[in-house]
């Protein structure tokens, strides 16, 4: 704030930085409210078996999320951050807590740990597809940001995190499921996972009754699916698109994925290699400026917020 007492009280700039100072204020409040209203717990042991699903972002994870979320054996987190730990809504009322959240800042061991060490019992699942769709899907979407951060790291690193999570699912038994397998026989293929996992069949997995209201924490979420009509699976599933494997992508990219998940593509039954990709040279840089805490450190600066809008600066943080 030193740099705005030496503007003049009436200054445009004076005026529009603390403008923005202040809807930042009203931001961060209105956050740490409705963290204190919805009361996470983080240290606390319970015989409430925790249903832990996660994979990559882009890999379909929202709509398995809410089938699950339709029994009313269930209820939970349809899409946790993926920069936090899991963190569990109380559901007192539920046999069952469902937790998804994706593989970014954190492994599925590393979930799994956090969960276990609050002496939960946890009962864990991992979700795949066909990494160069999930690639080429994240290049599209903002949070997919190949960022240089522990919040928003390279997009290599987190699929490097997915391919270890992939591994460690095999040599402990965790249940696998690949969303192309519902372009097939949905049913057939809920039904398998809930056995993999040892819960019985509920039809509400298709049919959906239970509206967003109902859900613990309905919050994030795939937007074109929060924004569709929510009849029924079968209404709002399109196999066509499950299967599509088209778009853009950098050669060395294309490379890097098919050379790295090998061993997982011939394993889960996809394809070695594909042709027909709209490639771009080179590779997808990682970036400060994809990365969140740019806008996170700049906020705390006003005018320094101001410099790099108007591109007069281009504040990075200094290397340590």
């Amino acid at each position: 704030m030193a740099g705005l007492s030496r503007c003049s009280r009436d200054s445009p700039l004076r005026s529009c930085c603390l403008s923005r100072l202040r809807k930042d204020m009203e931001c961060y409040n209105s956050l740490i409210t409705c963290y204190a209203e919805e009361r996470y717990e983080v240290n606390h042991s319970s015989a409430q078996p925790v249903v832990l699903a996660t994979g990559m972002q882009s890999s379909g994870s929202t709509l398995l999320s809410w089938c699950f979320l339709q029994r009313p054996d269930m209820n939970g987190t349809l899409d946790g951050d993926t920069d936090l730990i899991p963190l569990l809504p109380v559901v007192p009322n539920a046999p069952y807590l469902w937790y998804k959240t994706t593989i970014s800042s954190f492994t599925l061991a590393e979930q799994m740990a956090v969960l276990e060490d609050e002496g939960r019992e946890v009962m864990p699942l991992l979700m795949v597809r066909d990494v160069r769709a999930v690639w080429m899907s994240l290049m599209k979407k903002p949070y997919g940001r190949n960022g240089v951060t522990a919040e928003d790291p390279p997009l290599r690193l987190r699929f490097r995190r997915f391919l270890n999570s992939w591994v460690f699912a095999r040599e402990q038994g965790i249940p696998i499921f690949r969303y192309e397998d519902l372009a097939g026989d949905a049913e057939a293929s809920l039904r398998g996972l809930c056995e993999d996992l040892g819960l019985s069949w509920d039809p509400a997995m298709l049919n959906w009754p239970k509206p967003a209201a109902d859900i613990a924490d309905a919050r994030h979420g795939n937007a074109r699916f929060m924004n569709a009509d929510k009849a029924g699976l079968e209404a709002v599933f399109d196999p066509r698109l499950a299967l599509r494997i088209s778009g853009r992508i950098h050669e060395e990219d294309l490379v890097w994925l098919e050379e790295t998940f090998a061993a997982f593509n011939q394993d889960m039954g996809y394809e070695q290699h594909h042709d027909g990709l709209e490639l771009l040279p080179g590779r997808l840089l990682p970036s400060w400026e994809a990365s969140r805490r740019l806008n996170w450190r700049l906020r705390q600066k006003p005018l320094r917020y101001l410099a790099v809008k108007l591109g007069l600066s281009r504040y990075r943080p200094r290397p340590q």
